[in-house]
C-alpha cells in the first residue's frame, strides 16, 4: 500500500513538472527592419506586397507538442515584409505564398534543433518571381527554458524568424 502511494506520488511530482504546449508567438518569429534585409523606393518590391498566403502550419495541441499555425506563420511574415518595406499597395501587386512543408522536431533533448522547410512562391501579374525551398534550423537551449515543450516551441519560433529572414535575403538578392 505504501509502495503504491509512493508510487503515485511520484508520478503526480513528474506531472507537475510537465507543461502543456502553448501555440507559437508571432512577435517572436517577426524579423525586425535589418540592414541587408530591407528595402527601398525604386527596389523591386518596395511597398508591393498586396497578398499573403500561409499554408501547412498545424495548431498545437496542448497534450502533444508545439506547432506553428498558419494564423501565427502569416502574422509573423506579414510584420516582416513590413518591417523590410515590401507590405503595402505601391505599384503592380505582389503575392507572397508561403506553404510549411516540414518542421523537423526532436522527440528530446537539452538543446532542441527544429529545423524549418518553407517554400515561398512571389508572384507579380502571374509570373513568378522567386519560388524555392527555404530551411533553416533553430536552436533552443537548456538555459533558456527548463521546459522541454517551452524549449520546443521557442526552437520552432527561432527557426521560422531564421527561415522569413533567408527568404527576405534571398529574395532581395533575386530582385536586383
Amino acid at each position: 500500500m505504501i509502495r503504491s502511494l509512493m508510487t503515485v506520488a511520484a508520478l503526480a511530482a513528474v506531472t507537475g513538472l510537465a507543461a502543456c504546449a502553448t501555440p507559437s508567438n508571432p512577435a517572436l518569429m517577426t524579423v525586425p527592419a535589418t540592414p541587408g534585409l530591407t528595402v527601398s523606393t525604386g527596389d523591386t518590391g518596395y511597398k508591393s506586397v498586396a497578398t499573403v498566403n500561409v499554408s501547412g502550419g498545424s495548431t498545437t495541441n496542448p497534450l502533444w507538442t508545439a506547432q506553428v499555425s498558419n494564423a501565427d506563420f502569416k502574422t509573423a511574415l506579414e510584420a516582416s515584409l513590413d518591417a523590410a518595406g515590401y507590405l503595402g499597395s505601391s505599384g503592380s501587386p505582389i503575392t507572397v505564398d508561403a506553404a510549411l512543408v516540414e518542421l523537423k522536431q526532436p522527440l528530446m533533448g537539452l538543446d532542441m534543433s527544429v529545423t524549418s522547410e518553407v517554400r515561398y512562391i512571389v508572384t507579380r501579374d502571374g509570373h513568378a518571381l522567386f519560388n524555392e525551398i527555404v530551411a533553416a534550423t533553430g536552436t533552443a537551449t537548456l538555459g533558456e527554458a527548463f521546459s522541454g515543450v517551452e524549449r520546443l516551441k521557442k526552437a520552432n519560433e527561432k527557426s521560422i524568424k531564421e527561415n522569413i529572414s533567408e527568404f527576405l535575403r534571398r529574395f532581395r538578392e533575386r530582385a536586383h
